[in-house]
């Protein structure tokens, strides 16, 4: 019988309708806003794990890297990675087999939105398998959804194959327990350029800057940890992690 995995992630963007259509543009400009600090040697090894369709790839392929590697489970999602991008190395595998193969391998593995897919076990066997991976010094990039802003619970529920919610303290908590050093995690609320998105983000100054004081209400500013903003309340999280 086949579990709901199998189903679900056999034509997984497609399941969604127009909800995870593929929009380069607007995939490259949140790219662009987000990550501000790429790695100087253009020639690093870098795995986008979870690739999709390839958005990430073709968007940090721009920036002069090379040595670039997508994985994902779905196959109807990388057909349009391999057309848009015959000449990349594209692997269906789940991805952390795809970890567990190779050891001491890359300079920074990207996995944006694919976390929360993970149960607490898969969760910890995916960190011990990343770090594992990683050349010494190489980076763990990862964004997710932030489960203690407000109506994060639209987005835990809004995908079925969702298993886990994380915050600032967790993943940290994770992170370290499996080896990382210099944890770093903050909240993340991107808007786009346009009227609509400067008014999302002018609204979410204030909202999230209101739930930020009552988390704060709720746990006590307590003591701070440098490079973890445990307080934030921004709908999602960007945490980057370096391997000793």
């Amino acid at each position: 019988m086949s579990s709901y995995r199998d189903i679900l992630y056999r034509n997984y963007s497609a399941s969604f309708e127009g909800q995870k259509a593929f929009d380069a543009g607007m995939q490259h400009d949140q790219y662009e806003a987000t990550y501000t600090h790429l790695p100087s040697d253009r020639s690093s090894s870098i795995v986008d794990l979870g690739c999709g369709k390839g958005e990430w790839i073709a968007w940090i392929s721009s920036k002069g890297f090379t040595q670039l590697t997508g994985v994902d489970l779905s196959p109807s999602d990388l057909a349009i990675a391999r057309k848009n991008d015959p000449d990349r190395r594209w692997v269906e595998e789940n991805v952390v087999t795809f970890l567990e193969s190779h050891t001491a391998a890359f300079d920074l593995l990207h996995a944006k939105d694919i976390i929360e897919h993970f149960t607490k076990d898969e969760f910890i066997r995916f960190l011990t398998a990343a770090r594992n991976a990683l050349k010494p010094g190489g980076k763990l990039w990862m964004i997710t959804f932030n489960a203690q802003s407000p109506m994060s619970s639209v987005t835990r529920y809004g995908d079925f194959t969702h298993e886990t919610g994380h915050t600032p303290s967790s993943l940290a908590q994770c992170l370290r327990a499996c080896g990382f050093a210099e944890v770093r995690v903050s909240g993340l609320h991107y808007c786009s350029s346009g009227l609509g998105g400067r008014l999302r983000a002018l609204l979410g100054t204030f909202i999230y800057g209101c739930c930020r004081v009552l988390i704060q209400l709720r746990h006590g500013k307590g003591p701070q940890t440098p490079g973890i903003d445990r307080m934030t309340a921004s709908p999602d999280l960007f945490v980057e992690a370096v391997k000793a």
